[in-house]
């Protein structure tokens, strides 16, 4: 959604206004003085897993394991746990080693889709708390049995939306419940980018195959097969339908799919177009478009009300546009980040997404990193005080559904109901 200055300008007063009896970062930032670390293993330091290890924060989070069956993920990842976390941190190629250890409360699991389910359900049988990045599942079987491994191990299972933890979203949530844009029928996501989304393959003679890959290729591209990936719909889409979930309170009963490889013949499985429409309660919908051909607009979330609209661009920065000549739109500005802040490592998919900046207004200041260290802190707190999770897996599995139905439309171009029995209840 491009906006000239003057109009960014224009929108930039008036948001914190909307919101100014609540500081942006205020609602979800907590303290920790009295709580003891609670002591994780993080299975998966690739490009993800990275990014919530160097996020994690010592206050809530004490890193003492790490697992990866590439040597050179797991001798960086210990040597930054060890640094910032636990000297004596303990690295592992098995993750059953990593669970085998009863002195590991929980674990945070970043590994390809294809293993979220097995590693979870083993985790939580072991009697571990466990933060499963997103997409929960390859399949919603799968995403139950996760659900029922949690409830019945009696243990937290949190999914990684980070928007969930995001200040923005929550401050947008509430103009949105307090009617600031009247009536919503009609909500707008894409993420476009124009890139392969394929990665070049490491030098040196690991071989992946024990571990299930057939080669190095599905290995490093797991993202682009159908064995491991379910694609865009899974590490993008998902993201974006969760918000909506969120916002709208409610889940969609419909879905029509297209799209398909248009750009990159090059051996994937997977489409590198998906175009989607979904159907919620109260007559509204959703359009939903996923490209790898043209990066314009990147990537947003508006929500379209009769007397408003709010725009959430890039998890990092907010507008509120009124109905009507004389209202004004106001903005959360994006700055470059100073050379002397904390920077993350961010994977390959996500660098272009997850650039460094932060967000400022007249009464905060939040970097749109920020949200992966929040999301572990509300971890840490629903494990040692009970503090109701933001995101659990009856959420995260509720995304999962709507993404895997999204994921077979575009793959078999129908438009499909999501019968209300394949969601999660409660």
């Amino acid at each position: 959604m491009k906006l000239t200055g003057e109009r960014r300008e224009l929108g930039r007063r008036n948001f914190l206004k909307a919101v100014a009896a609540t500081p942006v970062a205020g609602a979800l930032i907590w303290k920790a003085s009295s709580m003891t670390p609670v002591k994780v293993g993080i299975i998966g330091v690739g490009g993800q897993g990275s990014i919530l290890l160097e996020n994690a924060p010592s206050s809530h989070i004490r890193v003492s394991a790490v697992c990866d069956i590439y040597p050179e993920n797991l001798e960086r990842a210990l040597e930054f746990a060890r640094e910032r976390h636990d000297p004596e941190a303990e690295a592992y190629e098995d993750y059953k080693e990593l669970l085998a250890r009863r002195d590991l409360e929980a674990v945070i699991i970043a590994t390809p889709l294809w293993m979220h389910a097995p590693m979870t359900i083993d985790a939580l049988d072991a009697r571990k708390h466990v933060f499963c990045e997103e997409n929960m599942a390859l399949g919603i079987d799968d995403c139950r049995q996760m659900v029922e491994a949690s409830r019945r191990n009696r243990r937290n299972l949190q999914i990684g939306y980070q928007r969930a933890y995001n200040p923005l979203y929550h401050e947008a949530k509430k103009l949105i419940d307090t009617g600031a844009i009247g009536d919503m029928y009609h909500i707008r996501a894409l993420w476009h980018r124009n890139n392969t989304w394929r990665r070049d393959l490491p030098d040196g003679l690991f071989d992946p195959s024990p571990w299930g890959y057939e080669d190095k290729e599905h290995w490093i591209n797991w993202r682009l097969y159908k064995k491991f990936s379910l694609g865009l719909m899974a590490e993008l889409a998902s993201h974006q339908i969760q918000i909506v979930n969120w916002f709208t309170g409610s889940l969609p009963t419909r879905v029509y799919g297209t799209g398909g490889i248009c750009k990159e013949k090059d051996g994937r499985e997977i489409p590198d177009h998906v175009y989607l429409m979904y159907e919620y309660p109260d007559d509204r919908t959703l359009t939903y478009s996923s490209i790898q051909s043209n990066s314009w607009d990147h990537y947003y979330e508006a929500f379209f009300g009769t007397d408003g609209t709010i725009v959430l661009n890039g998890e990092q920065e907010a507008m509120l546009f009124y109905e009507g000549e004389g209202r004004e739109a106001t903005e959360l500005k994006v700055e470059d980040v100073h050379a002397d802040m904390p920077l993350i490592q961010a994977s390959r998919s996500r660098a272009g997404d997850a650039a460094g900046t932060r967000v400022s207004g007249s009464t905060s200041e939040f970097s749109a990193l920020s949200s992966y260290m929040l999301e572990l802190e509300g971890f840490a707190q629903t494990i040692r005080t009970g503090r109701p999770n933001q995101c659990p897996g009856t959420v995260g599995m509720n995304a999962a559904v709507a993404s895997i139905m999204g994921y077979d439309a575009v793959n078999k171009r129908v438009l499909a109901d999501i019968r209300e029995d394949l969601y999660s209840r409660s």
